[in-house]
């Protein structure tokens, strides 16, 4: 097995057979997914970075790792700082990198590299510099044990879940099509494909998408390119044909001459849709079924509450099992994601985890997006905080949960900055705001209190969430960079923090849902799971910001209470009791 250097070495030696001075690798696979089938680990196969975002650029004598705000900490722990220099794109971009080296030949994988960005990156670093689309994939030719694409076998997710059949999905599409006079849409985003299509699919780990690429035709012909064994043609009661995955480039070529094809700006990659311009009309534009499958219809609506209920029971149940456990045995950060994917497990329509279950104890919990292992395990002490982040795929529901624990008497900092989080995350809740609204300016009502004393937090403070899809799902979010309106039923994060490096972390997160009364939306909480009543300074809150937390854990109490035994119910209760009377 090849370590980093030796891998970087191999790399070169192929810069120098192709002539390139710089290679640039994502995290990243053919579909632009966040969570990548292993095959497709590239990035963390040649860095030993984990994290789900990040560039690595390779040159002749230095290499290059960029990430965000929410991995810098834990870039800097996992990568070998010998052979990578580490920046936060904040500090520096791979494309002002590769500016300012004057580089002459960059290659890329141009299956992988979104067309936008090579595009971008052509015109900013100018002509000088030549941006070299490779026929082999240089990591593959080093990769010898890269593990090999395994064969799709998708199911058809029936409408008791869907809410919908695809027929009418695929119908809104033709529309579309219609009414801008073009000639097919593609399809390269697989959350999009898995909602149109309402298939689903175990090829990636935490994400029940199903890997694929499709093309949509005006007279209702639908293509589905996907290395699958399942042929669903009968189940989907639509005109539908399969085929191989790389037979999507011979249609294009067969049957694209002259016509207009609309593809996703964002996912559609440089050599598709130089395959298209080189027959067609390209047209880039958003996802418009991105934006169709943010507003949850009313089936999908009440299973995310109901999926939420069951779900925030396992997690009640964990808190009540931690809080005890670490009082008298020893438990340590795996100790603790066992047992909660366990509980999940048991639940009714569980698939499978959203992700990987975060459980930070102490100065792990300041790592935005730890992930323990067997190297950073560590034991949770009664005098730390925990922070636990997890969630689960069910049939009728994804979810995605933040909550911090104490177990002995915190420290004032502590439950003041756990107060001023909480404060941030019930203004969100609490908002009554126009429709249409972005959420840049919900943002600022979740860092308002935190920013009061000089802090802040470096993750937006809401992604969307999909139904049994994408645990982060486009367009909606609530951060300084949200450029989509809120609508009647979209479901977000509602999830500000506070990470204070080398000593604890926290995070209060929940799901809300955006809900239209009287031509204003509001938000409706679906996490049900308690906040920790020792980490809160009531001295702190307004009264309506204690009675939001009232309410709350009147509705936790009223729709989880049924799933505790004896003992859990009795703690339940306590937990749930008035702050107002308390």
């Amino acid at each position: 097995m090849l370590n980093t250097p030796k891998k970087i070495a191999a790399i070169r030696k192929l810069l120098i057979k192709n002539k390139i001075d710089y290679y640039l690798i994502s995290h990243s696979d053919e579909y632009q997914n966040e969570f990548l089938p292993i095959y497709s680990k590239r990035l963390e196969w040649i860095s030993d970075f984990t994290g789900s975002a990040g560039d690595v650029i390779i040159g002749k004598n230095e290499a290059y790792l960029f990430v965000d705000g929410r991995y810098t900490i834990q870039a800097q722990n996992e990568v070998n700082k010998k052979h990578y220099k580490i920046y936060n794109y904040s500090k520096l971009t791979p494309l002002n990198l590769l500016r300012s080296k004057k580089a002459r030949n960059v290659g890329f994988e141009g299956d992988i590299q979104p067309y936008f960005k090579i595009k971008s990156y052509a015109k900013s670093l100018g002509k000088k510099t030549n941006l070299i689309p490779l026929e082999k994939n240089l990591i593959d030719q080093v990769w010898k044990s890269r593990p090999k694409k395994i064969k799709s076998k998708p199911f058809v997710l029936v409408k008791k879940f869907a809410g919908e059949n695809a027929k009418d999905k695929v119908n809104k599409i033709i529309n579309y099509l219609k009414k801008s006079k073009t000639d097919y849409y593609v399809l390269t985003a697989c959350d999009s494909i898995s909602w149109v299509f309402n298939l689903r699919s175990k090829d990636i780990e935490y994400t029940p998408i199903f890997l694929s690429q499709a093309i949509i035709q005006q007279n209702g012909k639908c293509y589905i390119f996907s290395d699958c064994t399942n042929n669903l043609k009968t189940k989907l009661n639509i005109d539908v044909s399969f085929k191989k995955q790389k037979d999507i480039n011979s249609f294009i070529k067969e049957h694209g001459m002259n016509k207009s094809f609309i593809c996703d700006i964002n996912t559609i990659s440089h050599n598709l849709a130089n395959t298209i311009k080189n027959k067609g009309k390209l047209i880039l534009q958003g996802d418009v079924i991105q934006l169709l499958k943010s507003k949850k219809n009313k089936t999908e609506q009440k299973g995310m509450v109901n999926s939420h209920i069951r779900d925030g029971a396992s997690l009640t149940k964990f808190i009540y099992w931690i809080k005890n456990q670490v009082q008298n045995k020893t438990t340590t950060e795996l100790d603790a994601i066992k047992y909660l994917d366990n509980l999940r497990r048991g639940n009714k329509h569980f698939f499978s985890l959203s992700f990987p279950t975060i459980a930070g104890t102490g100065a792990n919990g300041a790592i935005v997006h730890y992930r323990a292992n067997k190297s950073t395990n560590k034991k949770i002490k009664k005098s730390d905080l925990l922070l636990v982040d997890s969630g689960a795929q069910y049939f009728d529901g994804t979810t995605d949960v933040t909550r911090t624990i104490s177990f002995n008497k915190p420290r004032k900092d502590q439950i003041d900055m756990y107060t001023r989080v909480l404060k941030g995350h019930i203004a969100v809740a609490r908002s009554k705001f126009k429709f249409g609204e972005k959420g840049k300016k919900l943002d600022n009502l979740a860092r308002k209190y935190l920013k009061e004393i000089n802090c802040n937090f470096e993750h937006g403070t809401g992604h969307g969430v999909g139904c049994f899809l994408n645990v982060h799902e486009s367009p909606p979010s609530i951060s300084q960079y949200s450029k989509i309106s809120f609508e009647d039923g979209m479901i977000v994060s509602n999830e500000p923090g506070f990470y204070k490096k080398n000593d604890y972390g926290i995070r209060i997160e929940s799901l809300i849902l955006s809900q239209l009364r009287k031509g204003y939306l509001h938000f409706k909480t679906l996490t049900m799971a308690p906040l920790d009543r020792n980490l809160i300074n009531a001295k702190m809150l307004s009264k309506k910001e204690i009675e939001w937390i009232d309410k709350y854990h009147l509705d936790v109490k009223f729709n989880i209470l049924r799933f505790m035994n004896k003992h859990e119910k009795k703690w339940l209760i306590n937990q749930t009791s008035s702050l107002l009377t308390s």
